[in-house]
């Protein structure tokens, strides 16, 4: 709960003034992880056009912030407007931070955020050389399919709690505060 800490850094939801950070941190993905991330290869233009609309009405994004406060590890909820109460999940870690908890606290993150948002049914698609997203979904008991190269994770969602509302909220008040300091921190390292 809260900002949570790891070697320095903390979580929290980004803001659309940090499209830039988002965008900034998908394209430091080598041709491998954005192969992973994306399922296929792409440029550094696709990457762009995404990150310009990675925060509009439908989608969240928590951020893993280092010890500097740059942005190393992102988690993405996108909610499918033609289903309700369905939504897709994604994430990424720079290799530096990997192995360390990362991904599984930004799915943590956005599982939570589902259930306060009333949604049932969570996808996350991966590729099947992705082991570790599937062993992160997993923690969260996940059901995994098998369907042409691709991992597709179900998971479900409980309802929400006032507790999960709660400690989503705290989190976003958290949130500002560090990400006032992050962005600060940012400039003045510029």
């Amino acid at each position: 709960m809260g900002s949570v800490s790891l070697n320095g850094g903390h979580f929290r939801k980004l803001w659309h003034v940090e499209l830039e950070e988002f965008r900034d941190h998908l394209l430091r993905l080598d041709g491998d992880d954005r192969h992973l991330r994306f399922g296929a290869e792409v440029s550094d233009q696709l990457i762009i056009d995404y990150a310009s609309h990675a925060l509009d009405s439908n989608c969240r994004v928590w951020g893993f912030f280092g010890p500097r406060g740059n942005l190393r590890g992102t988690g993405e909820l996108k909610r499918f407007e033609e289903m309700p109460h369905s939504a897709e999940a994604a994430f990424t870690v720079e290799r530096e931070y990997r192995g360390k908890g990362v991904g599984t606290e930004l799915l943590n993150r956005i599982i939570r955020s589902a259930r306060n948002r009333d949604i049932h049914h969570l996808y996350l698609n991966c590729l099947t050389e992705n082991q570790v997203m599937q062993v992160v979904a997993r923690k969260f008991e996940a059901e995994l399919s098998f369907e042409q190269g691709d991992v597709i994770c179900d998971l479900h969602p409980k309802h929400a709690t006032p507790l999960t509302r709660i400690a989503e909220a705290f989190e976003d008040g958290s949130g500002l505060v560090y990400g006032m300091l992050d962005i600060q921190q940012r400039r003045l390292g510029a």
